[in-house]
């Protein structure tokens, strides 16, 4: 039990240190650190796991493919990539109901800590233009423009996922999180976007042409690296080549160097480093695996495990504010269980959506922090547009592992 205290007590810092104004890469580091010190598994087992981060070949990939993602985020916000993409969208589709929606998914795709702040000012103004509450406005962008996460091949979430367990198929991750992230969109809309008034514009087909392929050119940057990837099978970090080349391509190339080096965010990656430093402390927590183990041994049914896994993905996403802290937690307890075939999916993809839930609601996540801020609402007033919208997502995160398994 010693070493499932040192987990909780070490996981306890971090709201602490987001208190302190801490970057959440040194808050995981301290983090990191501390549960080290508290762990008992000696020093050499820390350099162990601090080193494997460097040699281990699916951690040094996750490692680069971060990289250039964040380098091809930069480079689309600094050549307002970002605000092409919805003009042309607006030209296409005059239901503005439909672009609250779509906006904050889209920008959403661009993998940046807190980067709501990228989709808020889009958001309030629309909002502004159909006489939306702001505590709604921020609700908007918070909820759609998650949405990424679950299905984006190289959101950091899943990219740390293929780096602790390479011989997974991240798109088969991503089908197994439709099952919650549809409904939870469909609840999005009807809670959020249903009841808006709003007049829709006639706009002429010439319009609409011209609006599609501008989308289709200026959003290529996102969507072409997924392409190179499944007819190549090339690494994520070699596909994201071809999506900076588009970017050098249909950008005005003024000072594009001296930007793409700008763009590489340390920040992001260390982040990432420090999570795999965590994962590989817990792997090597015996105690505490023996006792992940021996709880779901102990479970004699489907409803057992369910309560098991979601209180324990819910806890460590709420505790962190980050779900990549907590799948770093949760990835390698999954790893040392004895399962296989569609039931190691089926787990990844329930915690994946617990720690969501968990993280999503969280009093220190960062996405709601810089949205609040932005949009001049406050954090009671977020929650109090939210209803029973958590409690509907907790429902549907069981509902989807009950159907699955």
């Amino acid at each position: 039990m010693y070493q499932l205290f040192a987990v909780i007590l070490s996981f306890l810092c971090i709201p602490i240190l987001f208190r302190l104004k801490i970057k959440l890469s040194k808050t995981l580091f301290i983090t990191a650190g501390i549960l080290g010190l508290l762990s008992g598994i000696g020093i050499d087992s820390i350099k162990e796991a601090v080193l494997s981060v460097f040699i281990d070949s699916s951690s040094l990939s996750t490692l680069l493919a971060v990289s250039m993602v964040t380098i091809l985020s930069g480079l689309m916000k600094e050549y307002g990539i970002l605000d092409k993409i919805v003009e042309s969208m607006a030209a296409i589709i005059k239901n503005k109901k439909i672009i609250l929606m779509i906006v904050p998914a889209l920008i959403g795709m661009l993998i940046v800590p807190g980067g709501a702040l990228l989709s808020a000012p889009f958001i309030n103004n629309l909002g502004e233009e159909m006489d939306i509450k702001v505590s709604r406005r921020a609700a908007i962008n918070l909820v759609f423009r998650h949405i990424a996460m679950f299905v984006l091949p190289y959101s950091t979430s899943l990219l740390i996922i293929a780096g602790s367990m390479p011989e997974l198929s991240i798109f088969k991750i991503i089908l197994y999180n439709l099952v919650y992230v549809i409904p939870m969109t469909i609840i999005g809309y009807f809670m959020f976007i249903k009841d808006l008034r709003h007049e829709e514009e006639v706009s002429e087909k010439k319009d609409k042409g011209k609006g599609l392929l501008a989308l289709l050119t200026y959003t290529s940057p996102i969507y072409i690296s997924v392409i190179i990837n499944l007819l190549t099978g090339l690494p994520f970090y070699i596909a994201l080549i071809g999506s900076i080349v588009l970017v050098y391509l249909i950008s005005d190339k003024k000072g594009f160097l001296m930007n793409l080096l700008k763009s590489f965010n340390l920040s992001t990656v260390s982040t990432v480093i420090a999570i795999f430093i965590i994962k590989g402390i817990i792997l090597r927590m015996d105690e505490l695996l023996l006792i992940f183990n021996n709880s779901f041994a102990q479970s004699n049914s489907i409803f057992t495990i369910m309560i098991v896994f979601f209180i324990s993905s819910f806890l460590f996403g709420f505790i962190t504010g980050s779900q990549q802290a907590s799948m770093a937690i949760l990835l390698p307890m999954i790893s040392a269980l004895q399962v296989s075939g569609e039931t190691i999916y089926v787990y990844i993809s329930f915690a994946f959506a617990c720690a969501f839930v968990g993280y999503f609601f969280s009093p220190i996540h960062l996405c709601q922090a810089f949205t609040v801020e932005y949009m001049g609402t406050s954090t009671k007033e977020v929650y109090s547009e939210y209803k029973y919208f958590p409690l509907i997502l907790v429902i549907v995160s069981m509902l989807s592992f009950l159907i699955l398994m």
